[in-house]
């Protein structure tokens, strides 16, 4: 920057007077191209610093879930097994099977209308 700042002076004409309002523009150009890296700077640090804490939060979650799952015996796993498969059982039941063609909330809405 330095250095074009140094030619532009330079090349501002051979008599040595400067152009009227040509040096401020370019100042107030470059003061608003020096704002804009530096907020652009900024979001980037704050980018990657969030980015840094959901990777950390993320391996948190994981190692509590890994453990949560090694505590846990057969007998609780086989029911939460279970209990998953009645509860899709049921929910097949009640809307059918061309339920994936129709809008699901539209069918929950309809189900319940019929018993009021």
């Amino acid at each position: 920057m330095a250095e074009s700042r140094a030619q532009n002076t330079s090349s501002q004409g051979s008599s040595g007077a400067k152009q009227p309002g040509r040096g401020q523009g370019q100042q107030q150009s470059e003061s608003f191209s020096d704002q804009a890296q530096s907020a652009i700077r900024g979001v980037a640090d704050q980018a990657s610093d969030m980015w840094d804490s959901a990777s950390d939060q993320s391996q948190r979650y994981y190692r509590q879930g890994s453990q949560a799952l090694g505590n846990m015996d057969g007998a609780t796993l086989g029911g939460l097994v279970a209990a998953g498969a009645l509860g899709f059982a049921i929910a097949w039941l009640l809307f059918g099977q061309s339920s994936a063609s129709r809008n699901v909330a539209r069918g929950m809405s309809r189900s319940s209308e019929r018993y009021r």
